[in-house]
């Protein structure tokens, strides 16, 4: 299972979030190879409101035991089944996103 952390900056009203802000997110995908499906990443983030993904870190985990807290074993699982899940923070983080 790749998993993927960074931050996006999240487009829509709502009472969650911001508009405009950024925040942070952790992000599980069955399929391993980021360089294969960095646009249905996009475009799954885009679906939720998210945009301007910046993945700052991946890594891989071989099973949910690997993972200590129930949330994160929660989301692994949901992935298995349904490809991806996201987890994301609620407080903003403070940065811009440099290109």
């Amino acid at each position: 299972m790749l998993v993927l952390h960074g931050t996006a900056e999240f487009t829509e009203e709502n009472g969650r979030f911001e508009k405009g802000k950024r925040y942070a997110f952790n992000m599980f995908s069955r399929d391993e190879n980021l360089k294969e499906i960095i646009e249905d990443v996009a475009i799954y983030l885009g679906d939720l409101g998210w945009n301007e993904i910046d993945v700052k870190k991946t890594g891989k985990v071989a099973s949910d035991s690997e993972l200590t807290k129930p949330l994160l074993q929660q989301a692994f699982d949901y992935a298995k089944e349904n490809r991806f899940s996201v987890i994301t923070y609620q407080d903003p983080v403070d940065e811009e996103l440099k290109l």
